[in-house]
């Protein structure tokens, strides 16, 4: 841990930094999904038709098979996918033509939180467990998570991606802030437990995009794709995070659907206002036409960012869509995410957008001057959670990572000149202990029928916190002088070359 004055200490070895390093809870029972898998994966030949594949499901019990034959590795066919084939009213299909092709899968040995996050994220009702080899070890089924303490909420996704109206969904969104402090308080490291928030958020979001446009029929729901923005593309969404959002239309929408689409996206944001999902009426949101673009206009725009950032907002919209991650509609890499990964090739691109990066400081004097006066406010955020978002994302521009936690972008640009492995590392450290502060914090403030907010009273912590959030904005701080020191002494490729 550094100095008074932010000068690291390289030899202070981990165990010595005070109260940062803090004593993490035994794994929980259930803590790998190897022991949710409860029953041999059903395993069904493609060919085989799909009333004879709904009678064995049946009689296996556990709601879904593999499906073998189809040709491009595991596919599951869930009894889901089955009554919507029979609500149709299709014509008879083998079990291949219906099966998932793409359905999440994990390795053997991941945490059930991983595991769930994952089938969360990708809005399905199972996650297939599977090695390299392509062999299934077994099928984890939404129900199946309900045994494990860690994932008892994915009960709370099932009901919010089956709510049949914007009524149901806003009651069911109300449990969020519960779910939420229920993960902290089984053990649940605070990134993982931010990471299943932010998911369930995401589900919500879907879920009112689907609603509000089924009442609008001559809007096309193939014909955009909504990306989540800031904290939750990220998904580090808290009780506080607006929901910040863009919109990609494809390249055909002419401009007066465009203006209807927005209309309806309106609509959208409203109605997850009603859901206790809040966006800032300046921030970004697909109501404004900033935020809701074709592809080949967002193309454009991310050309001329990176051409001046300093120019139009360019280096606060570039940070805005490089946390964007697709949520509804296509998902694969949109077009300014493609022009956005060229910036490593621009070093006066680069340049800029390190030093807009490290515009916002860690707030070391002012803390100093609010620790005798407790009773001050304190930005948890803003102070000190804010730069190490910014360096990181800046990081993993400069690498080439795609990225998106905070956590993950520290750790695989760490090692080089800029951000050396041991400042990575401390990094990590800090944000997930101001993680656990900031939502400790927040859910006193519910308690105390308060809004959740990232601005803490100082003397409503107990000393040991206070002493935290002081020795972590000094680390932060020293950090971002070092990053500074560098770029203005080194020219742009000496910045990723390997810390020595």
């Amino acid at each position: 841990m550094g100095d008074d004055d932010g000068s690291p200490e390289p030899h202070r070895r981990r165990e010595d930094r005070g109260h940062l390093l803090m004593s993490q809870p035994p794994d929980p029972t259930y803590a790998l999904v190897d022991d949710l898998v409860v029953r041999e994966p059903l395993v069904l030949d493609g060919h085989l038709d799909v009333t004879a594949a709904a009678a064995a499901i049946t009689d296996h019990g556990g709601g879904c098979a593999v499906i073998m034959g189809t040709g491009s590795g595991v596919s599951v066919l869930t009894d889901s996918a089955i009554r919507a084939w029979v609500a149709s009213g299709a014509p008879p299909a083998g079990a291949a033509a219906l099966a998932d092709r793409h359905p999440p899968c994990v390795p053997p040995g991941t945490s059930s939180a991983e595991a769930m996050i994952t089938m969360l994220e990708a809005d399905a009702s199972c996650v297939v467990v599977v090695d390299r080899a392509d062999a299934v070890h077994g099928v984890v089924t939404a129900r199946d998570f309900l045994v494990s303490p860690t994932t008892a909420g994915v009960s709370l996704h099932q009901q919010l991606r089956r709510a049949g109206s914007l009524d149901e969904l806003s009651r069911r969104a109300a449990r969020l802030p519960v779910t939420l402090r229920d993960f902290t308080r089984r053990g649940l490291a605070p990134s993982k437990v931010i990471a299943v928030h932010s998911s369930l958020i995401d589900t919500v979001v879907r879920r009112t995009i689907e609603l509000v446009l089924r009442r609008h029929g001559d809007l096309d729901p193939t014909a955009v794709t909504w990306l989540s923005l800031g904290s939750n593309g990220r998904r580090e969404a808290v009780l506080s995070s607006d929901v910040d959002a863009a919109v990609i239309f494809r390249d055909d929408v002419d401009a007066q659907a465009i203006d209807s689409y927005r209309a309806g996206l309106g609509e959208v944001v409203t109605e997850l206002t009603r859901s206790g999902l809040t966006s800032d009426s300046h921030g970004a949101t697909p109501a404004h036409r900033l935020f809701a673009r074709t592809d080949e206009q967002w193309r454009a725009a991310g050309r001329q960012w990176l051409a001046d950032p300093t120019q139009n907002k360019g280096a606060v919209l570039i940070s805005l869509l490089v946390d964007g991650r697709p949520i509804y509609g296509d998902p694969g890499p949109t077009g300014v995410s493609l022009v956005l990964g060229e910036l490593r090739t621009d070093p006066s691109a680069l340049r800029l957008l390190l030093e807009h990066s490290l515009l916002q400081r860690a707030r070391l004097r002012p803390l100093r001057t609010l620790l005798p006066r407790r009773h001050e406010p304190f930005n948890v955020k803003e102070n000190a959670l804010v730069p190490i978002v910014n360096l990181a994302r800046w990081a993993a521009l400069s690498s080439g990572s795609a990225e998106l936690s905070t956590i993950e972008r520290l750790r695989t640009a760490a090692g080089s000149a800029i951000l050396p492995r041991a400042e990575a590392e401390t990094l990590i450290e800090i944000f997930e202990v101001l993680q656990r502060i900031r939502l400790r914090y927040q859910f006193a403030q519910l308690d105390a029928g308060e809004q959740p907010s990232d601005v803490v009273v100082l003397d409503r912590l107990s000393p040991i916190d206070r002493s935290v959030i002081g020795q972590a904005v000094r680390e932060i701080s020293a950090v971002q002088r070092r990053a500074a020191n560098l770029s203005a002494a080194a020219p742009t490729d000496a910045w990723l070359e390997p810390s020595t």
